[in-house]
C-alpha cells in the first residue's frame, strides 16, 4: 500500500464511521465534558485546519509543536490526508526557564530537515527569527496560558554562529509520518513510518489482542510517544474503535481521571509505563469515588522493563474495583518498530523467571549496570507474528534459552535506519536485517524478558532522555570543567522507574561552597532544558571521572564508580565521593 492508497483507506475509514464517535479529548478544566468526534468530523475539521495552516507544498515535513490539544489531534491526522508528513515534538512542563528553554529548542529545531513548523502564537512570534524555515501559529483554547513559559520580553540571546542549521528539505520517500525514538530530549533520533510499516504493525497488533470495534482505549500518554501515538490513537482509530485522551499533566495531578474515564467509557485497553503502576498504587489513599473496572481487557505495561512489585501494588491496591491479575499484561516497544514488538497473551498472568535461573554469558557487562529491584524477572510476552527474535552475546555469539545478552529484532514493520538532514544512518542494522535494539534480556519458553539496557539512554517515568542532551547542557555552565560531564540514570525503587544522575567536574580549585551552587544551577538548568530535573547531582573535583585506556571518559565505569561509592554510603561507610542532593 503506498501513500496515496492509505490515505485512501483512512478516508473511507472515517466515513463509513460516520456519525459514530471516535475520538474524545479532554482538556482542563472540561474534565467532565470532552470533545467528541465522530469519524466524519474527524476527517471534516482536519482537512479544514490542515488547510489552513500548512503553507508549504505537499510530501514535505511539517512539525507539530503544540500542547494537548483537540487541534494537535486534527492536524496530525489532517495533514496526512492533506499529503503531507507530520512529526510532533514535545510539549515542555511548565516549571521551565522560558528564555533557556527557547534556546535549547531552538538548536533541536535548527537540526531537524522540516520545511514547516506549527506551534502556538506566542512561541511562533519567539522563534521565527530564529529558523531558517517557515514558523506558523496555531489558535489553541488557552493559548496566553501556554504563551507565559515563553514570554519574549528578555532580550533574546546571540545563538553561535557555529550551530548547524538545516534548510527546507522534503520528507522521507514514502513516509506517512515521523516519529521521534528519543521521546522528550532526541529530537534528532527520527524514525520515517510508511504505510506498509504501520499496517504490518496494526495488523498484528490487533491479531495478538484480538482487538476490534467492540474495544474502547482510554491514555494520558502523549502523542509524541509511540506508546500514545500508534497504541492509543491509531489502533481504535483504524479498527473503528473510541479512543479517550487526555493531558499527561492531567493525569499527574489528578490520577484518579484515569479511573473514572476507564469506567465510564467502558475502556478495555490502558497501556501505561512502570512506574505509573507504582504511581496510582501509591496514590490510592488520595482517591475518593468508586469505579468499576472488571470490565478491562488490558492493563499493558510497556515503555520500561517491567517489574512484578509494580504490578503487584496496582493489583492489590485496585482489586476491589475489578482490577484482576489476569488482565495485567506487558509489551515490549520501540519507535523503530514502530511499535510493539511483543505481547503477553491476553487473559493470562504475566509469566515470571528467579534471578537465579538465568545465565549471563556476557562478561564484558556489568552485573550492576543490568540490576533489577526485583527477584524475579517479568515477561514481555511472545514474538508478534512473522517477529523473529535474536539473544547475543557480547562476543556476537547468539545465547541459546535462558541467557541473557542483547536483544536483536527483525520484524515486518521494522525501520531502515534513522533519517537525518536527507540522510539514512543504518548502522544498528546488521547484514541479516536485525536491529541491534541495545537492550538486554534473555528468551526462554519462547517468551521475552527484558532486563535493562546496553545503552546509555536514561529511561524516566516512561520517557526516552539521552544523556549527551543532558551533558551538553550542563556543559554550557561557568565554572563547569568543559567536556568532563557524565549523565546516566539510577534505578528508584519506589517508583520503578529510572532517575537521572549528573556527575560535573569544577574547572580549577575546588571549592565546597562553590560546588553546591553549582549542583543548584545544574538541577536549575537540567530541568529548563529537558523538563526533568535530575535527582542526583554532584560537582566533583577535576579528574574524578574516568577514562578508557583510549583517553576518553567512560560513562559506563564512571557510573559503576558513582553505584558502588552509593552502596558503601548506605552500608555506612565514609568512602569520598558525590553528595545526593
Amino acid at each position: 500500500m503506498d501513500l496515496s492508497d492509505f490515505r485512501r483507506e483512512l478516508q473511507s475509514k472515517l466515513e463509513d464511521a460516520g456519525e459514530r464517535i471516535l475520538l474524545r479529548i479532554v482538556t482542563a478544566p472540561s474534565f467532565d465534558h470532552p470533545v467528541e468526534l465522530s469519524g466524519a468530523e474527524i476527517l471534516a475539521a482536519g482537512r479544514k485546519i490542515a488547510r489552513g495552516s500548512a503553507c508549504v507544498k505537499p510530501d514535505n515535513l511539517v512539525l507539530l509543536l503544540l500542547p494537548h490539544s483537540v487541534e494537535l489531534f486534527l492536524l496530525h491526522l489532517g495533514l496526512i490526508l492533506e499529503g503531507y508528513c507530520p512529526a510532533i515534538l514535545p510539549w515542555p512542563t511548565r516549571r521551565v526557564d522560558a528564555e533557556k528553554y527557547r534556546r535549547n529548542l531552538v538548536y533541536q529545531l535548527r537540526q531537524l530537515p522540516a520545511s514547516q513548523l506549527i506551534t502556538t502564537p506566542g512561541l511562533t512570534d519567539n522563534l521565527r527569527g530564529d529558523m531558517t524555515y517557515t514558523v506558523t501559529g496555531c489558535a489553541v483554547p488557552n493559548a496566553e496560558d501556554h504563551d507565559r513559559m515563553f514570554s519574549s520580553s528578555q532580550p533574546r540571546l546571540q545563538l553561535s554562529p557555529a550551530v548547524p542549521v538545516t534548510g527546507a528539505l522534503s520528507a522521507p520517500e514514502d513516509a506517512l509520518f515521523v516519529q521521534f525514538s528519543g521521546g522528550t530530549t532526541g529530537l534528532q533520533k527520527a524514525v520515517a513510518v510508511s504505510p506498509r510499516m504501520l499496517q504490518e504493525q496494526l495488523s498484528r497488533l490487533a491479531r495478538v489482542l484480538d482487538f476490534s470495534a467492540k474495544d474502547s482505549v482510554i491514555s494520558w500518554l502523549p502523542m509524541y510517544h509511540d506508546m500514545g501515538l500508534i497504541a492509543c490513537l491509531w489502533l481504535p482509530l483504524w479498527y473503528g474503535a473510541p479512543s479517550l485522551q487526555f493531558a499527561n499533566n492531567d493525569w499527574l495531578l489528578y490520577p484518579e481521571l484515569l479511573f473514572r474515564y476507564m469506567d465510564r467509557y467502558s475502556g478495555t485497553f490502558c497501556w501505561l509505563p512502570n512506574f505509573a503502576f507504582s504511581y496510582l498504587a501509591e496514590r490510592r489513599a488520595t482517591m475518593t469515588g468508586h469505579h468499576s473496572l472488571q470490565h478491562v481487557r488490558g492493563w499493558i505495561n510497556c515503555s520500561e522493563p517491567v517489574r512484578l512489585g509494580s504490578l503487584d501494588a496496582f493489583e492489590g491496591k485496585f482489586a476491589n474495583w475489578g482490577v484482576q491479575i489476569e488482565s495485567l499484561q506487558a509489551c515490549y516497544a520501540m519507535a523503530e518498530n514502530v511499535f510493539a514488538v511483543t505481547q503477553s497473551p491476553v487473559g493470562r498472568r504475566a509469566r515470571t523467571v528467579p534471578r537465579q535461573e538465568v545465565t549471563d554469558r556476557s562478561t564484558s557487562y556489568s552485573d550492576l549496570a543490568f540490576r533489577m529491584l526485583d527477584r524475579v524477572f517479568v515477561s514481555s510476552g511472545v514474538a508478534l507474528p512473522d517477529t523473529q527474535l535474536r539473544i547475543v552475546a557480547a562476543s556476537g555469539e547468539p545465547c541459546p534459552d535462558g541467557t541473557a545478552g542483547e536483544i536483536h529484532i527483525k520484524t515486518p514493520s521494522l525501520f531502515s535506519g534513522y533519517w537525518s538532514k536527507g540522510k539514512w544512518d543504518d548502522s544498528s542494522i546488521d547484514k541479516d536485517s536485525f536491529y541491534r535494539t541495545g537492550d538486554y534480556g534473555f528468551v526462554l519458553d519462547d517468551e521475552l524478558y527484558v532486563i535493562g539496557r546496553t545503552k546509555d539512554i536514561i529511561i524516566n517515568a516512561g520517557q526516552n532522555v539521552f544523556p549527551e542532551d543532558i551533558e551538553a547542557v550542563v556543559n554550557s555552565l561557568e565554572g563547569i570543567y568543559t567536556g568532563r560531564v557524565v549523565a546516566f540514570g539510577v534505578a528508584h525503587e519506589a517508583y520503578g522507574t529510572e532517575l537521572i544522575a549528573v556527575v560535573a567536574e569544577m574547572r580549577g580549585k575546588y571549592e565546597p561552597a562553590r560546588a553546591r551552587s553549582l549542583e543548584q544551577e545544574i538541577r536549575s538548568l537540567v530541568l529548563a532544558a529537558i523538563g526533568i530535573a535530575p535527582r542526583y547531582v554532584s560537582v566533583v573535583p577535576e579528574r574524578w571521572i574516568v577514562k578508557s585506556t583510549a583517553g576518553k571518559i567512560s560513562r559506563h565505569d564512571t557510573r559503576e564508580r558513582f553505584l558502588h561509592e552509593q552502596a558503601d554510603k548506605a552500608g555506612g561507610h565514609s568512602a569520598p565521593g558525590p553528595r545526593y542532593l
